[in-house]
């Protein structure tokens, strides 16, 4: 087939695939070609439709919509299609029962074209609206829990919304909210949200607009749907998603950790190397609030209700008052600086102790229970123990059924058994039952929407009650821990808050306790089942939480001595400021773990995987007898502001022994230039961030541009760890290397004892021969100088 006869066919196929996400079920799409034209006939919304496509490779594809042409994206976009702008003004709509008070919180991106932090709303309004590169863009935005990233990304969509209403731009933003949400499919969160918008778009249709670049989907709680181990259909229903894509458009989502963002990348690169996804990666982090920014809030706040000059400075001292000493870094988060204005306003007098969070929990407790929950002397219903175990009640039902959502009915049945199991009087249980919806800390998810479910008002009061029922089976020593462990991946808020409830320094624990815990964490993980990957991981998360708040004792810092770990991982995370003393550790894998401060002395370690652990020599001790090579998968060495990783066992081993790892010092496996391990390690870095990777990509071009790249990637084509493919970008042909194994699976290749895929081996031992001979041609080289 001529390149010409291509070009037709494919887009024939693409009409009849677009149109075919916008006719009615069972409708037949009959295109076909007269000359440069296409017509096509099919039927939607019960009429029969005929439009009349003009195919130009110069001028793109335009239709005659009524006498007038009008380009292919507009005619997708437009109002007898996909009516996008009936879609922006019900998102506008939707919007208005938002708050309207907004600061803007700032972000930086993260990546090599990053720059200085700046307004949120401005870094990722320039990022829509920035030239797509050669591969479908995803956009992922971290920070914490209450860092404010929700409030951004809605903000961002209502704006892009308005805009699009007023002609100021094409690209209309679709807010999905995935936080917490049990969802099998992706296509799920896209039909729930649409439907939601009382719109006649489906779901069916949203990746053609996507691809066409006139909708980004902009998905909030993307952690959560994707899971670590219990969300795999979710994360393959995306993979489709990103496949139907065929490497064009962009999506936004969000998520609370960096290490969230790597699971993606893993994730996104398992799928592509197998499938024809193409996908590039960019990062961007919520920035905490300044003072500028909070000063800021308190200005607009004080103006919003017509305070004086005078009630304004007033505010602002007993705001400061509030947020000092342990509690000055969540006046940086804007959920906790807004709702303790809030409380600040109504009760002058209130104070906060250490535990912010817990302070406002307690405040918001004690309103409802003298304001609502009161028989007939006006007396309290429950006391604030009892409130709280109700709170935390529901919190364990919604992550039993992995989901943060339950509807009202569900609600008031979680009620229903706490009155029966507290024993409370008759009279009792009918209010508490019936207001149970209507409770502080509630919302009507969604306000007014068909999906009339409750949730929690925001993740931080979710996570608080949600660590107090895990806290609560640790408790009870004949309840099984695992169960609650296996759900999905647990929010490093809701561990940190675990741990120091279970190994806090308001109390001195004993050394056996500390055991105990970490004991009874690995007996969860060593069983074998369909969620053990999961239980693993959230025991690791728990026993490292553990960990930094056992050395954080009344009395000062202390190591853990003579501890027993095994049959957990740690995914992420840190160990910072840990001492492990005379520890032993078996069966355990540290993912990403950063190691920076972290000091293991006179350790023994059994079948232990150190992959990508972050180090700092100067600051690392890794005193892990038993440790060897083949157990190391790679390094990152922080240096700086800037984290540097290498593969390279000669540097992976000199760092280690620089850390007081007992490696021995004689090399595995293969022998590679120092040239040729540079390129390497480069292209691993672009593969981390994008797959497949293209060739004449500018930022590429100290690797591609290399006079020894050639040699490099013959070696990695001949032997199927790379293939080449062309694809069409913005007109233009240009080549690709699509790499069939992850990044890790191809830089295991370099340690000898590590079983890795056959054609890895073949390539790393064809590869070490390049290098032998290039070392012998510069040395015969050297001896022909020599001998002139």
């Amino acid at each position: 087939m001529t390149d010409s006869q291509t070009f037709w066919e494919d887009w024939k196929s693409r009409i009849e695939f677009d149109l075919a996400s916008f006719a009615d079920p069972s409708s037949l799409i009959d295109v076909t070609r007269s000359g440069r034209s296409f017509r096509a006939k099919w039927t939607m919304r019960g009429h029969d439709r005929e439009d009349l496509f003009s195919i130009s490779r110069d001028r793109g594809v335009s239709v005659n919509i009524k006498g007038r042409n009008v380009q292919y994206h507009e005619f997708i976009a437009g109002p007898d299609m996909a009516n996008l702008r009936q879609v922006a003004a019900m998102i506008v709509r939707a919007f208005q029962l938002r708050p309207r008070l907004f600061v803007g919180t700032r972000a930086q991106r993260e990546d090599a074209a990053g720059g200085v932090p700046g307004p949120a709303l401005d870094v990722l309004t320039t990022l829509i609206h920035e030239e797509l590169a050669d591969a479908t863009r995803v956009v992922m935005i971290t920070g914490d829990a209450g860092a404010g990233k929700t409030r951004v990304l809605q903000e961002l969509v209502h704006q892009q919304a308005d805009k699009y209403l007023h002609g100021q731009t094409a690209k209309l933003l679709l807010y999905v909210n995935a936080q917490g949400r049990a969802l099998a499919r992706l296509n799920e969160a896209l039909a729930t949200e649409l439907q939601d918008l009382r719109v006649g778009l489906t779901y069916h249709s949203v990746a053609v607009l996507v691809r066409l670049g006139v909708l980004v989907p902009v998905i909030d709680g993307f952690d959560e749907l994707l899971g670590v181990s219990g969300y795999d259909d979710a994360f393959s229903s995306l993979a489709g998603f990103l496949e139907q894509l065929e490497g064009e458009g962009q999506l936004l989502a969000s998520a609370r950790s960096v290490y969230y963002e790597e699971e993606f990348r893993a994730r996104a690169s398992r799928a592509s190397a197998t499938g024809g996804q193409a996908w590039s990666h960019i990062p961007v982090r919520i920035i905490p609030w300044s003072d500028d920014d909070r000063a800021q809030y308190l200005m607009k706040w004080a103006a919003e209700r017509e305070l004086s000059d005078s009630d304004s400075e007033k505010l602002r001292t007993r705001v400061s008052g509030v947020f000092r000493n342990e509690s000055e870094q969540l006046a940086s988060k804007p959920l906790f600086f807004t709702r303790m204005v809030d409380l600040l306003e109504r009760n002058p007098d209130f104070t906060v102790g250490d535990d912010v969070l817990r302070s406002l929990v307690r405040e918001y407790s004690r309103r409802e229970l003298s304001d609502k929950l009161l028989d007939r002397q006006s007396l309290p219903l429950l006391s604030e123990s009892q409130f709280e175990l109700l709170m935390s009640e529901l919190a364990q039902e919604m992550w039993n059924q992995e989901t943060r959502e339950l509807d009202s009915r569900s609600v008031r049945e979680v009620a229903h058994y706490f009155v029966e199991n507290e024993a409370l009087p008759e009279t009792a249980k009918q209010v508490i039952v019936e207001r149970m919806p209507a409770l502080a800390f509630l919302a009507r998810s969604d306000g007014g929407t068909s999906r009339a479910g409750m949730s929690f008002e925001h993740e931080a009061f979710f996570f608080y009650f949600l660590a107090r029922a895990i806290v609560a089976q640790f408790a009870s020593t004949d309840m099984d821990v695992r169960v609650i462990l296996s759900r999905s991946a647990l929010p490093e808020d809701v561990v940190e808050r675990v741990a120091l409830q279970l190994m806090g320094p308001g109390e001195e624990r004993e050394s056996e306790e500390l055991q105990h815990l970490v004991e009874r964490l690995a007996v969860a993980s060593a069983k074998e089942w369909s969620r053990t990957t999961q239980v693993r991981e959230n025991a690791g998360l728990l026993v490292m939480a553990i960990f930094r708040a056992w050395g954080c004792s009344s009395a000062g810092h202390r190591d853990v001595v003579g501890c027993r770990v095994h049959s957990v991982v740690f995914p992420g995370g840190h160990l910072r400021g840990v001492g492990l003393v005379r520890c032993v550790l078996s069966d355990v894998a540290f993912r990403r773990t950063d190691l920076t401060s972290t000091k293991f002395v006179d350790c023994e370690v059994r079948n232990v995987l150190l992959m990508e652990p972050t180090v700092a020599p100067q600051s690392t001790r890794l005193e892990l007898n038993g440790l060897e090579m083949a157990s190391v998968m790679g390094i990152r060495v922080r240096q700086a502001d800037a984290i540097l990783t290498r593969y390279d066992p000669g540097f992976v081993a000199a760092t280690l022994r620089e850390c007081g790892a007992p490696i021995a010092s004689e090399r595995v496996g293969p022998r590679i230039s120092e040239t040729n391990m540079e390129l390497l390690e480069r292209l691993m870095h672009a593969y981390s961030r994008a797959n497949p990777v293209c060739k004449g990509d500018p930022n590429l071009v100290d690797i591609f541009g290399h006079r020894a790249w050639q040699t490099v990637e013959r070696l990695m084509v001949d032997h199927e760890i790379v293939v080449k493919e062309r694809r069409a970008t913005s007109g233009r042909s240009k080549e690709f290397l699509r790499r069939r194994f992850l990044p890790e699976q191809i830089m295991a290749g370099l340690n000898g004892r590590e079983p890795v895929d056959a054609r890895v081996r073949r390539f790393w031992r064809a590869l070490e021969r390049e290098s032998a001979a290039a070392v012998e041609a510069v040395e015969e080289q050297r001896r022909r100088s020599a001998g002139r």
